[in-house]
């Protein structure tokens, strides 16, 4: 009987920390996606959508501190909060508009909504772009937005970016000082 009640009581555990750490995507994430749609030509549906929150990444670092690798993942997932991820396929046979004025508007409605992009570019028929917030003078928050003739990408990222880029730097071997001199 004890041993029953435990599997239920771990059952239900399992459930919560599962359903609370894989969401839905917050209103401004949703709010941005809607606009990148309506400002083009084409016909996305939604592939994916989904918010991975601190239980679900903490869940992640746990099975990747088990992996036999030399990568910081589990470094770098320990400065991650959450992660809003929007996949969404063109289904129109119509090129979709991409050019330096859709751009322009996506750029607006970022600043408006206190982003701030660090690149931007529109190239044949791609269109990408990372914005940052920044919050008591550290990176909190990045969004990236890739827009092409099949899908729009977007993926949000809160936490310490400022510690994912150190640890990127440092296992990249990368020397900014020789770089920038």
């Amino acid at each position: 009987m004890k041993s029953k009640q435990l599997k239920i009581i771990a059952a239900l555990f399992l459930l919560v920390i599962t359903v609370s750490s894989c969401i839905g995507v917050d209103r401004s994430f949703r709010h941005i996606s809607n606009y990148i749609v309506e400002n083009t030509n084409s016909n996305y549906s939604k592939e994916y959508e989904f918010s991975i929150g601190s239980t679900g990444i903490t869940l992640a670092s746990l099975v990747v501190s088990f992996a036999d690798t030399d990568e910081p993942i589990d470094e770098i997932l320990n400065e991650i909060s959450n992660v809003q991820v929007g996949i969404y396929s063109n289904q129109n046979s119509s090129k979709v508009t991409l050019d330096y004025a859709g751009l322009r508007k996506i750029t607006d409605l970022m600043e408006r909504a206190g982003w701030e992009y660090v690149v931007r570019t529109v190239d044949k028929d791609e269109l990408t772009a990372v914005f940052v917030r920044i919050y008591e003078e550290q990176i909190n928050r990045v969004f990236v937005i890739s827009v092409n003739q099949e899908e729009l990408v977007l993926v949000e990222l809160y936490g310490n970016v400022d510690k994912v880029i150190e640890i990127a730097i440092r296992e990249g071997d990368l020397d900014i000082e020789r770089v920038s001199n």
